[in-house]
């Protein structure tokens, strides 16, 4: 049975303060902040994933200050047995996809949109281990499940020129420090993007991080330029070329100007069509995490024992949700890079899907009972929910 992970905002922040004062701008360490009791996982277990061929893991060795060495999995029992007593971290991506009760974690952070969550890692680490000091370009939680870490942060603002040279890992070479922390069990540790920290371990210790995703103006402009490459463009480069004009080679200033004027053709505006691309690009699904439409399943059946209460559907732990209003006449809900396309009087509805990732019949607010099993039967049918025994 999984516990139901709650974030406790204890002094004085509150969860409003937070995303006031805190979010994406400071870091923030919350004391016994979840309950330990919701965060265990036995280090054999990890250990067993980072030797499947399908999860993303890695094995980090430091052998001195400035001599670090990276290994990719799949890894194998000769991998683990020929590790040192100390300075290692294995870590695991995608956790909360494989496994269902740390999957769970993810309701703590129900107040943060949906589609900004990315992953939950897990990193296990022995005596001093850890990935050295670097930046991320994503908010991340710290969570400390077992164990205890050492997490030193920095506040200059550190450039690729900073990186330790021929190192497989993007290690900053000197670091400053100017907060220094130690996490124990149920103790959070916030971080905005680019905030440089270095974790140690303190003996051996767990800590899961629940990344959020978050594109780029560059990864965001490049999508919606692949997006329009993929509907074949029909407007195409002109040349201006008049009498004057001496030599035909001579690229000038009428011609860059209609060049830029071509790119800027393709800024997206906002409408129907770009507001249904934001929602799928958001939502895609990293590789190997997509959903196949469900085959085989009576969904009828399904929703009559739902109704009866003999069991409970949940959002598949590889889908993330963003509801967007598309014209004020119509909503859409997406996921895994897709649409699904309703009514704007199902707001009510559609609401309540994004907000439970247990539906229990009492769960669902607004419509029918017609439009809440069509709109059940569309989410079924996509994988998007699944009973309680198909995760």
């Amino acid at each position: 049975m999984m516990r139901t992970a709650e974030l406790h905002f204890n002094g004085p922040v509150s969860r409003q303060a937070f995303l006031d004062n805190y979010w994406q701008k400071r870091p923030l360490l919350i004391r016994q902040a979840i309950d330990p009791a919701c965060l265990r996982l036995d280090p054999g277990e990890l250990a067993g994933l980072a030797c499947e061929e399908t999860v993303e893991s890695r094995l980090i060795r430091q052998h001195g200050d400035t001599d670090w060495s990276l290994q990719h999995g799949p890894l194998d029992e000769a991998d683990f047995a020929a590790l040192p007593e100390s300075h290692w971290t294995l870590l695991v991506q995608d956790v909360d996809k494989h496994l269902p009760e740390v999957g769970a974690l993810l309701e703590a952070f129900d107040f943060l949109p949906d589609w900004r969550l990315d992953d939950i890692m897990i990193s296990y680490a022995t005596d001093q281990g850890g990935v050295g000091p670097h930046t991320d370009n994503y908010d991340v939680f710290l969570v400390q499940a077992s164990g205890r870490r050492r997490w030193r942060l920095s506040y200059r603002d550190y450039r690729d020129s900073d990186l330790l040279a021929d190192c497989p890992l993007r290690v900053l070479r000197d670091f400053d420090t100017h907060e220094d922390w130690v996490l124990e069990p149920g103790d959070l540790l916030y971080l905005p993007p680019r905030l440089a920290h270095w974790g140690t371990a303190i003996g051996e210790c767990m800590t899961w991080s629940v990344g959020m995703r978050g594109a780029s103006d560059t990864e965001l402009a490049a999508a919606w330029l692949a997006h329009l490459a993929d509907r074949n463009g029909r407007h195409h480069l002109r040349d201006h070329i008049d009498a004057a004009t001496r030599n035909p080679s001579w690229l000038g200033p009428a011609d860059i100007a209609l060049a830029c004027d071509h790119i800027r053709a393709t800024q997206p505006q906002d409408s129907p069509d770009f507001r249904l691309w934001l929602g799928g690009y958001l939502t895609e699904p990293k590789p190997g995490f997509e959903l196949p439409e469900s085959e085989d399943i009576d969904i009828p059946a399904l929703l009559r024992q739902w109704r009866q209460g003999r069991l409970t559907l949940h959002r598949h732990p590889w889908v993330r949700l963003a509801l967007i209003d598309l014209d004020g006449q119509r909503l859409a809900l997406c996921a895994q890079g897709e649409a699904l396309v309703r009514p704007a009087a199902q707001r009510a509805l559609l609401e309540a899907v994004c907000r439970h990732r247990r539906l229990a019949p009492d769960a669902l607010a607004g419509g029918e009972p017609a439009q809440q099993e069509d709109l059940l039967s569309a989410l079924l049918q996509r994988g998007w929910l699944c009973p309680e025994d198909g995760l």
